[in-house]
């Protein structure tokens, strides 16, 4: 049996926090993660490294992605090597255990990593993986969840430029999701973090072939719920190219 990854991309404050944990619950081996967030260690400083080389990037800011391109981002060979060697080493210890419990039929050879910053640096990371699960959701509440998270960089006289930031990232982020999932082969499945949860979760872990233990989502536990939407012609034409591409029911 060989070992699976699977890469979780969308923007921050999307759900893409919640399928890793949801996946690593039910046996997906994820190595050394943020808590919480699972965010993988490795992962995020080769992600942090190039956005602060390269966009000034820096974390606990009011741009903790930095100031980035219209463009895809094309990542140089230096930090290519990075993350294939990142890719090779969690390949190689899910293999060593899936050898080691050749017996066991049940084991999971799948291993995950997430990290926002992997969507908009998709050039060095979707090519070496084998899955690629998308998430994305209702923009005015990643911007309210943004704003709750770091709204404490903004003084009350530029409050709008906290909001205006937040919802840039959030088009740029879903710019790169929509282009990873147009440009790519791999086997890739895309969930509405406003949709039907339980339904669409149910539908990616049978495509899968993963066994889900006991899973509920209560989307009255989400936060910063909301039914409004920016009249913004991009955040339109955006979202509705996330909606046509969903493809988990």
């Amino acid at each position: 049996m060989k070992a699976k990854s699977i890469v979780i991309i969308g923007s921050g404050r999307s759900g893409t926090s919640f399928l890793s944990n949801l996946l690593h619950s039910n046996g997906v081996y994820a190595g050394n993660c943020t808590p919480g967030t699972l965010e993988n260690t490795d992962v995020r400083k080769i992600n942090d490294s190039y956005l602060e080389k390269y966009y000034n990037g820096i974390t606990r800011s009011k741009t903790p992605y930095g100031i980035l391109p219209d463009d895809e981002i094309v990542v140089n060979d230096e930090y290519q090597v990075k993350s294939l060697n990142f890719v090779n080493e969690m390949n190689s210890v899910v293999s060593s255990n899936l050898k080691n419990s050749w017996w066991d039929n049940n084991i999971n050879p799948y291993w995950l990593f997430k990290d926002p910053r992997t969507t908009v640096l998709h050039d060095m990371w979707v090519k070496h993986c084998d899955v690629v699960v998308g998430v994305f959701r209702n923009p005015v509440e990643v911007v309210e969840s943004y704003m709750k998270l770091l709204g404490v960089y903004y003084t009350d006289s530029n409050v709008d430029e906290g909001y205006a930031t937040m919802l840039n990232y959030w088009k740029r982020f879903n710019q790169s999701l929509i282009y990873t999932f147009e440009n790519t082969n791999k086997p890739k499945y895309l969930l509405d973090f406003n949709g039907d949860v339980n339904g669409q979760v149910k539908n990616l872990f049978d495509k899968l072939n993963i066994k889900v233990g006991t899973f509920t989502y209560d989307e009255n536990k989400k936060n910063q719920n909301s039914d409004n939407m920016y009249d913004d012609g991009d955040v339109e034409t955006i979202y509705g190219e996330l909606k046509s591409m969903r493809n988990l029911i």
